[in-house]
C-alpha cells in the first residue's frame, strides 16, 4: 500500500509541517549561543525533508 495525501491532506501536513519546524527552530535558537548557520542548516534539512515528501509523491498539491 503506497502513503499518498490528496491535496486538501497535502495543504493540512504542509502548514502543519512547517509551524513545528519553526517552532523547534525558536526554542532550539537560544541554546545555539548565536550559531546561527546552525539553524540555516536546520531549516535547510527541514525543506529538504518536505522537497523529498513531494518528490516521492506523498503530498500532492495538484488537482
Amino acid at each position: 500500500m503506497k502513503l499518498r495525501l490528496n491535496r486538501t491532506q497535502s495543504i493540512i501536513f504542509t502548514v502543519c509541517y512547517i509551524a513545528i519546524t519553526l517552532a523547534i527552530r525558536f526554542i532550539l535558537e537560544p541554546f545555539l549561543l548565536g550559531y546561527y548557520l546552525i539553524s540555516v542548516g536546520i531549516g535547510l534539512y527541514f525543506i529538504l525533508l518536505l522537497w523529498v515528501l513531494w518528490y516521492k509523491k506523498i503530498i500532492n498539491f495538484s488537482k
